[in-house]
């Protein structure tokens, strides 16, 4: 059996200008990318990532001008400050462990179905992406 996967991956973006430190939402930089860990503020969610800085684009988790975003978000001095959130592209790596998650689900919901011959999950569906199982 084998399991594909097509994501629909959304780009846009949403800036928001904060007027004052600190800000109302928690951002974690444990993924290489320094993203909204908890707390939400009008379209931005936990799983957005920062992708600018007064509008000039991030890389990984430091600024155009080579400071690390965090030091510049904790600053007061940097106030006010426009953030531009978005979803990011997933790597190839988490489309990996993705996929690899997604297979695991598909056979033991195969094999625990009250119904036989049962294929198991078919599909996942979120408002970002659908995740198919084809079998070949």
């Amino acid at each position: 059996r084998h399991c594909g996967s097509k994501a629909v991956v959304s780009t846009q973006s949403t800036g928001i200008t904060f007027p004052t430190h600190p800000i109302p939402l928690v951002l974690s930089s444990d993924t290489g990318k320094v993203m909204v860990k908890f707390g939400a503020s009008g379209n931005v969610k936990p799983g957005h990532s920062v992708t600018a800085v007064n509008k000039q684009p991030v890389s990984g988790l430091y600024t155009a001008n080579d400071k690390p975003i965090l030091d510049v978000i904790n600053d007061p001095a940097s106030y006010p400050l426009t953030i531009t959130f978005g979803r990011t592209k997933a790597s190839a790596n988490e489309k990996l462990m993705l996929a690899s998650i997604f297979h695991s689900l598909f056979a033991i919901a195969a094999q625990i179905s009250p119904v036989e011959q049962s294929s198991g999950i078919k599909e996942l569906h979120t408002e970002k992406f659908t995740l198919r199982c084809f079998q070949t």
